[in-house]
Order: structure tokens, then sequence, then C-alpha cells
């Protein structure tokens, strides 16, 4: 994947980010569109979903464009 391809976060998925006073989580209650940003580790992306979240690379999911 590279930095701006559109990406599938289904439902329950869960998403994480760090914060001065911790960690914030969120779970998707929603199929949510994203932007992939980077790769952080081998198990885990950087998208844009509402702000800048983690999320585990198994449950995102390229979306192919439509010509």
């Amino acid at each position: 994947m590279q930095e701006g391809d559109l990406v599938h976060i289904p439902q329950g998925v869960e998403m994480w980010r760090e914060t001065e006073k911790g960690m914030k989580m969120r779970v998707a209650r929603k199929p949510i569109a994203g932007v992939y940003l980077s790769e952080k580790s081998q198990y885990i992306y950087r998208v844009y979903a509402n702000g800048d979240w983690n999320v585990k690379k198994s449950d995102v999911y390229p979306m192919e464009a439509s010509c």
C-alpha cells in the first residue's frame, strides 16, 4: 500500500492512538473509509479516519478504484 490509498475499515474494528495522558481507543460502530498513512510496525498500519489512528493490518482492506 502507498501513502494516500483509500482503505476500508469494517464495523467492530479496534483503533487506538497514543496521547499525552496515555492511550485513546475507539471501536468502529459502522464501516469507515480512511486514508492509509504509513506502516507503523509489522502488524500495524497508521490510517486517517476522523483522526490519526493505529489499526491492525489484518483489519484494513484496500479500496479498489472503480473506473
